[in-house]
């Protein structure tokens, strides 16, 4: 014990030497402080907040789609666990489309609703998101005061972090749930510290901290994005790992970093029963989804070995190049993204990455202080080590297939990490860790004051950079243009435009522009930015040689830093009315006219094409119009092996999935003779002749392999109501039903049907819904019968003779048992929160 003792106090006095007692405010230094993080979020994002401006990407109009969605489910009081607007209908809850509060996760829904006292994403859609950027920044605040015992570093850091360009990237292109994911990221490693420093006079102290690290874990998992949280762990895996190990060879007191681990792994492993609903549903339907299934093509070319869910290519499409790390230096060196050019909005980006409107950019200023701190703490610090090490691997794992060996260990190895796509959005978590790391930078250079030696190390350091930074600047002044242009002449957009059939003049007078624009933009930013190392390093000099004091040094910094930064973000926020959003959503022409003809949207479904293929759009589910088409990253496997070898636009297909209305642009018609136009506006509105209705009976059925079943629909070589594929024989005879026989839906919710079936022998009842055996469930009178794959992704049953209520109803087990073990280890987490509460204020009770 008096070993930890020894050790504590030794990390508090390396901690304390600087102290930034020359700018106190007493007892509210911290509240300014943090004050000021509130204030630059509410200032950058001020016209979302107090002008009603909006971010109207598509990820954000395509989840406002649903919004009628669960407004109706709410109002029928259904907790909506599927949805039948998109892809013949997907797993809404188990797809993490989007559901209603979950009530019974005490501390979840417990969180949301504190968030939603501050704005709803209803009244304030814009800030109830930077409500997260506040949370981070706090929490950034809180770690690294905790962390450097400075609260000008612990501002510095924080300010750099929260404003790192792919964080704000965020929610401008509308991935708000990664935001969420990472919000309280920060908060768990101050716990994490604080449970590996060992300083617990007061046992229910660390009760309460192990309590408190569990729920941060659980609400984290509520997020529900499991790319954002497996980069989350890694990066406290390998911190943990690393100092456990380190100070083990040191021989120092590595028993409370062990304790530590076994309390992250506790947590983390008692979160994911607090969360168990949900991970259950998406564990289970993974197995069905596109990200957890190999596609059939994969599964049926004897060249492809090791086959994986997502496909190589797919899954490393977004992977950062080793040539985009000059970006860290220089943000328009690809390009950019999306730039205001005379008034118009135009994306320059260059790159291998496809829809890319910004730089992976982190601030030029962390750049150089966080290599000054590698510099000066690497090799006494296991902290500085640990976190290079996770910057360093994270940086391979970004680069995906661009030579990233690592990315193929894991891609091949760690379960469930060929189901991720976009390998460059590990870059948020990289970015945490160079914030830490420039804050150890800054440390060290307000540190170079205390001794002459330290002092004369810093100059030699400073000169160094200032080289570097000078030389930058006289590149930039003579120029490199016949070498920038050869480079974007000779790119990844260049290559990708030769695929496409362009010629080499159309490649020129294309990307020829784009070099000139971008070029100017470059040699700007490098003056721009070596201009601010210059000056961060002169103001470093004179601050080690006691010409400037450290209040002003270290303001000087953090304003510099904040410059860099909102210079580059100001550039990749691009602001939207709110009417433009709305304008998504109006009335229109086609969908008036389909709905006024035909009011039963459980009879039909439409689809919508562009050159002869299904569009991504889930517009339609607005106004309750059931399509076969739609945006999600994670579909059903079967439905995505369909479109890929049979076509989307492929008539019998359709027929088969109940299409009737078929929707395209004027300009660009149905060419198949089986879409007949019966309506011309907005869009011209077909009718499919092949349309069939959402239940009918089938003659009789044969079995053939899966890729075969497919290839038949594709050539259109078989009569859909006189016969049915199955992939395995059924054991059952079929029956050819006789002119009396039939099928009429009742009633239809979002996931119940109920249908009056005469069935006249044992007849074969086709439905046209996608088969999904893990949830469907079908009754004939209240008796439960077997569910049948058909035709490949639609779903049958066999019904005897006579009249018989048929109900198909949407019952999945594994959430319902989920749903249980979600509330009972809400409640075990909560008794150990009250016992950790109590018990610590009882102790410091006493202690007065």
């Amino acid at each position: 014990m008096s070993k930890t003792k020894t050790q504590v106090s030794a990390k508090s006095k390396q901690f304390s030497e600087l102290k930034d007692s020359e700018l106190n405010f007493g007892k509210w230094d911290n509240y300014i402080y943090i004050g000021v993080i509130i204030l630059a979020l509410l200032i950058f994002f001020r016209e979302g907040i107090f002008g009603g401006k909006v971010f109207a990407s598509g990820d954000h109009i395509a989840f406002d789609s649903f919004k009628t969605f669960f407004d109706d489910a709410k109002k029928d009081g259904i907790f909506a666990l599927w949805t039948p607007y998109i892809f013949l209908g997907m797993p809404n809850f188990a797809g993490l489309i989007g559901f209603s509060p979950r009530v019974y996760d005490l501390f979840g829904h417990g969180f949301g609703t504190i968030l939603n006292l501050f704005a709803s994403p209803e009244s304030n859609p814009i800030f109830s998101i930077v409500l997260y950027y506040f949370i981070f920044g706090i929490g950034f605040y809180l770690y690294t005061n905790y962390k450097f015992r400075n609260r000008l570093v612990a501002l510095f850091t924080s300010l750099m972090a929260v404003f790192a360009t792919d964080l704000i990237q965020r929610m401008v292109t509308g991935h708000n749930t990664k935001v969420f994911a990472i919000m309280l990221f920060p908060l768990i490693l101050l716990v994490i510290e604080r449970l590996i420093d060992y300083n617990y006079k007061n046992i229910f102290q660390k009760i309460l901290d192990v309590a408190l690290l569990t729920i941060m874990f659980h609400i984290q998992l509520t997020s529900n994005h499991m790319q954002m949280i497996f980069y989350s762990y890694l990066f406290i895996g390998i911190y943990v790992l690393y100092v456990f190990i380190a100070k083990l060879l040191r021989k120092e007191n590595f028993r409370s970093a062990l304790m530590a681990g076994v309390f992250v792994i506790l947590g983390a492993g008692v979160s994911v029963a607090m969360n168990a609903d949900v991970i259950m549903s998406v564990k289970e339907y993974n197995k069905y989804s596109m990200r957890g299934v190999p596609s059939i093509q994969a599964q049926n070319n004897p060249a492809v070995k090791d086959a994986q869910p997502l496909d190589y290519e797919y899954a490393t499409r977004w992977s950062f190049s080793p040539g985009e790390v000059l970006t860290f230096y220089a943000p328009y060196y690809f390009g950019f993204g999306d730039v205001e050019y005379q008034g118009q909005r135009a994306n320059l980006y260059w790159g291998q990455m496809p829809f890319t409107t910004a730089p992976v950019y982190f601030g030029v200023i962390v750049l150089v202080l966080s290599l000054i701190g590698i510099f000066y703490n690497f090799r006494r610090n296991v902290y500085v080590q640990a976190l290079t090490l996770i910057v360093f691997v994270f940086l391979l794992l970004s680069f995906g297939r661009n030579g990233g060996f690592l990315f193929d260990i894991f891609y091949y190895n760690f379960p469930f990490f060929s189901s991720f796509r976009a390998p460059v959005m590990i870059h948020n978590f990289m970015d945490a860790g160079l914030a830490i790391l420039a804050g150890f930078g800054l440390y060290s250079i307000a540190g170079s004051v205390r001794s002459l030696a330290d002092s004369e190390k810093f100059k030699k350091v400073s000169y160094v950079t200032m080289g570097i930074a000078g030389l930058i600047f006289i590149i930039s002044v003579i120029g490199f243009k016949d070498s920038y242009r050869n480079s974007v002449m000779n790119g990844p957009k260049a290559q990708e435009y030769k695929k496409m059939g362009a010629t080499q003049q159309q490649i020129s007078q294309q990307l020829g522009q784009m070099a000139e624009i971008a070029y100017g933009n470059i040699t700007s930013d490098l003056q721009l930015h070596s201009f601010l190392i210059l000056l961060v390093m002169g103001l470093g000099l004179l601050y080690s040689k006691r010409m400037i004091n450290y209040k002003l040094f270290m303001f000087s910094v953090i304003l510099i830093g904040m410059f860099d930064l909102w210079n580059v973000n100001n550039k990749t926020v691009h602001w939207d009315n709110k009417s433009d959003t709305e304008s998504a959503f109006r009335e229109t022409d086609y969908t008036s006219y389909i709905l006024k003809q035909n009011p039963d949207t459980y009879q039909y479904r439409i689809a919508e094409l562009r050159q002869g293929e299904l569009t991504t759009t889930n517009n339609y589910a607005f106004y309750r119009l059931q399509a076969i088409n739609g945006y999600q990253g994670a579909k059903m496997r079967i439905y995505q092996d369909a479109i890929d070898v049979v076509g989307g636009g492929n008539p019998l297909l359709l027929g088969l999935a109940n299409v009737k209305f078929v929707l395209t642009d004027p300009k660009d018609p149905a060419a198949d003779t089986s879409f007949v136009p019966v309506m011309k506006g907005g869009k011209t509105v077909s009718e499919n002749k092949l349309f069939l209705p959402r239940a009918f009976f089938v003659n009789e059925y044969k079995v053939e392999q899966p890729l075969t079943i497919l290839n038949n629909i594709k050539a259109m070589n078989f009569n859909p109501r006189q016969t049915a594929f199955f992939e395995k024989d059924i054991n059952k005879k079929i029956d050819k039903p006789d002119s009396t026989a039939s099928i009429k839906l009742v009633k239809a919710t979002i996931e119940s049907y109920e249908y009056d079936v005469n069935a006249t022998g044992n007849n074969l009842m086709f439905m046209s819904d996608i088969y999904y055996p893990a949830g469907w469930k079908a009754y004939i009178d209240g008796q439960e019968t077997e569910i049948y794959k058909t035709d490949y992704l639609f779903r049958s049953i066999v019904v005897p003779a006579g009249k018989h209520k048929v109900e198909i109803k949407f019952q999945p087990e594994t959430y319902y048992k989920g749903k249980s073990i979600t509330l009972i280890s809400n409640i075990v987490v909560g008794l150990i929160l009250v016992v950790g509460l109590v018990g610590t204020f009882r102790k410091k009770k006493e202690g007065e």
